[in-house]
Formats: C-alpha cells, structure tokens, sequence
C-alpha cells in the first residue's frame, strides 16, 4: 500500500497536519544478514482518488438532502448533480422559493422541522419503494436576526433552548425516524447528519453557546442510538454525523472575524 498516493495525511495534536513521504524501501531484517535497499520501481500502484474519479459505481442514483437551501446544501446537491448528472434529486427546505435553480431530475418539497404534522405529511409523499441511496441531513440553526449564542449561562432563555433542541437534534431525529418507517426495511442506504464540533462534550475548552453546544451534543446521542438500532434491525444502513469545521455560511457569517483563509472552508470545499 503506497501511503503517499493513498493521500494520508496524519494529525498531531488538533491543528497540525502533517503528509507522509516515503524514507526508503529495504529489504526484510534478518539476523546475520545485511539490509539492502529495494527498487519500487516495478510496483504498480494507483492513488484512491483516482479510483474515486474513474468509478462511478457507488455514485448514487437517487439522493436526498434535507436543508438544501443552506450553504452546504446547496453546494452540496450542485455537487450531486455533478457526480451523476442523472440522479434523481430530492430536495427538501422550509422555503422552497430559496432553493437556486437546478437542472435535472430534482424534486423540491417544503419540510418544517419543527411541525410533526411538516414532518410527516412531506414524508408521506416519498413512494414506499423509494430506492434511496444516499440522504444528507444539513440542517442547522446557531443565530437569528433577534437571537445570538449564549457567551454566559447568565443568558440562557427557556425559549432559546427549546427552540435550538428543536431544529438541531429534535427535529432531524423526527424525519429519520418517518423515513426509515417509510422505505423498505432492506434498502441500502447511507445517511449523513451534518452536525457541529462544539457540539463535542471532551472537546469544549471555551464554553459558551450553551443551546447551540448542548442541541449538537444531544443530536450526537440520537445519531448513535440510530446506528445501534441499525445494526440490530436494519443492517443496510449505515448512519453517520459530520462536522464540516467553520464555513463560509450565513450561519458563521458573524463569527468570521479573526479567522484566516486555512480555518474557514468554502461550502465547495465541505461539499467535495
């Protein structure tokens, strides 16, 4: 396996980043037997992206994105679309008037994460036998035009918090649980659950946006607890959370000052 073509890249500490570089190829230690340098001239080898451009086979042929009209949702079904111009796309918004326009199959419907009857109702119109191969949850909410992150536990507001738990962990929760119900019990399909790394509980050094921190957390817990279940009952999905690290959203917009160009991520970039 060739580490430097594979793209590796290995971490140290949580902000540096370091990339393999081949030191030499010898031959098998043995006593009483001197090492010699070996040629890896012959060995053929091909990078993992490549394979990853070159294949289209696990490209999927039928997606859904929840929070398309989002930064990353956006990039993100743009990025689809791309991957497989003829994928079938299910896009879903609370406005659907704010989703940009798309060529191809794509299916816009209007989702409320926080109405049940939202919830259930946009659900119902998926067919029964719908063969979804990939879904992306990038929902999200931090900050409104009344509403910032709590710098102080002085600041916490009932409504603030319910509000956050809501739309960050509730809701999302909520939808998978009507889509899993709806699909057939044996459809392959991965999900991804765009959530946050304040929302790490070993993790938190600064403190503060306690509604934002806590809703993440506690979406943390549900995407688990979904994935055991899973792995008892429906084997063929596979459910993970994803941090995209800070991006050039609306949603980071007033947090943006003092990052330099490496710490903040285009929503391309995330999507990639």
């Amino acid at each position: 396996v060739s580490l430097e073509r594979a793209g590796t890249v290995a971490v140290s500490s949580l902000d540096t980043y370091h990339d393999t570089r081949l030191l030499g190829h010898l031959s098998y230690a043995k006593p009483d037997k001197k090492i010699t340098p070996l040629s890896r001239d012959s060995v053929q080898s091909k990078s993992l992206l490549q394979l990853r451009k070159t294949s289209v086979k696990n490209y999927p042929q039928c997606a859904l994105v929840l929070g398309a009209s989002g930064g990353i949702g956006q990039a993100y079904c743009r990025r689809l679309m791309e991957l497989n111009p003829q994928l079938r796309l299910i896009r879903m918004a609370r406005d659907v008037n704010k989703l940009l326009p798309l060529e191809g199959d794509v299916v816009d419907l209007a989702l409320d994460l926080s109405s049940d009857e939202s919830i259930l109702s946009t659900v119902e119109k998926l067919e029964s036998d719908l063969a979804l191969d990939w879904v992306f949850v990038a929902s999200g909410w931090l900050h409104d035009k009344s509403t910032r992150p709590e710098k102080t536990f002085k600041s916490l507001e009932r409504q603030h918090l319910h509000y956050a738990y809501d739309i960050n962990a509730v809701g999302p929760a909520l939808f998978l649980q009507q889509l899993f119900m709806r699909i057939q019990k044996k459809q392959p399909m991965k999900v991804g659950v765009l959530s946050a790394r304040v929302g790490s509980v070993s993790d938190n050094r600064l403190g503060g946006w306690h509604a934002y921190r806590s809703s993440k957390a506690a979406l943390h817990m549900l995407i688990k607890n979904f994935a055991i279940e899973c792995k008892n009952t429906r084997r063929a999905i596979t459910i993970v959370g994803l941090q995209p690290g800070t991006t050039d959203t609306a949603l980071s917009e007033p947090f943006q000052k003092g990052l330099t160009a490496e710490q903040l991520n285009t929503p391309e970039y995330v999507a990639d």
